[in-house]
């Protein structure tokens, strides 16, 4: 019978070592390429971001001047129509139906007038933060009713006032207190418009829910009285200011109604 050998342990001598050459010099000058290259990102960084900043800053500033060119063409269409009813009235050549149809167009084009001027408002807040208070704020709450009693539309605008404008991450959530039953009770609106209970805010200058220019709907429950709105606003990132608003129900959907 064959005894099998176990194989020899391996002997590590003075051969077996590998001598690498120190070189101080070369060392120096990899540290430096890997400032240099660190230095370079940071700097295009900056770059693009100034970029991105500067543009949607042109696009608000076009927006702004769009808004004030169509707000000088309603005050002028408003006057023209206001001397025609005035001439008609006096000269006797129209009778008061056509008068009152005149004179609804007149109401349309004011009303569309204080659109235009709530929104130019809006818009040179945010392209002059200077001239108002610094942090996130909820720019505007609207409450309408909807195609049925307990059925409404909802729109709301967050903005934050920045003299460098840092792109604002956080969170917002809105909630409905009332009463059911003779008991208080707290629902989300988010929840009733079909959204999340709470909704990403990720913009520079402003975030509107919707984002275009139309309204959420949601329904109330049967049997519950809404009387106070709650608007939470929690930041990350961006504008230091978190804030908590509160607005009466009544008194929104009353203020709405009164800008129809």
């Amino acid at each position: 019978m064959t005894e099998t050998q176990s194989p020899s342990p391996k002997v590590y001598g003075p051969g077996n070592l590998k001598v690498v050459p120190h070189d101080p010099e070369k060392e120096r000058r990899q540290r430096i390429i890997l400032i240099m290259a660190f230095l370079v990102s940071v700097a295009v960084s900056y770059w693009l971001g100034g970029r991105i900043s500067d543009t949607e800053a042109a696009r608000l500033n076009n927006e702004n001047i769009r808004l004030e060119k169509s707000n000088k063409t309603l005050i002028t269409e408003r006057e023209k129509f206001a001397q025609r009813v005035a001439i008609l009235e006096r000269t006797g050549q129209v009778d008061k139906e056509s008068i009152k149809n005149i004179r609804g167009l007149i109401r349309e084009l004011e009303g569309e007038k204080a659109d235009l001027s709530k929104d130019l408002a809006f818009f040179k807040s945010v392209l002059a933060p200077e001239n108002t208070a610094q942090g996130v704020r909820l720019h505007g709450l609207e409450l309408l009713p909807g195609d049925a009693e307990n059925r409404f539309l909802v729109r709301l605008v967050v903005s934050q006032v920045a003299r460098d404008n840092p792109f604002l991450k956080g969170t917002m959530s809105v909630e409905v207190d009332g009463l059911s039953g003779g008991k208080k009770k707290t629902l989300s609106l988010l929840e009733l418009a079909g959204m999340d209970k709470s909704q990403a805010l990720g913009f520079r200058y402003f975030q509107a829910f919707p984002e275009k220019d139309d309204y959420m709907q949601l329904e109330i429950p049967s049997g519950f009285t809404p009387q106070r709105i709650r608007v939470a606003i929690k930041v990350r990132r961006g504008a230091v200011k978190n804030i908590i608003k509160t607005y009466s129900w009544n008194q929104e959907l009353a203020s709405s109604l009164s800008r129809e």
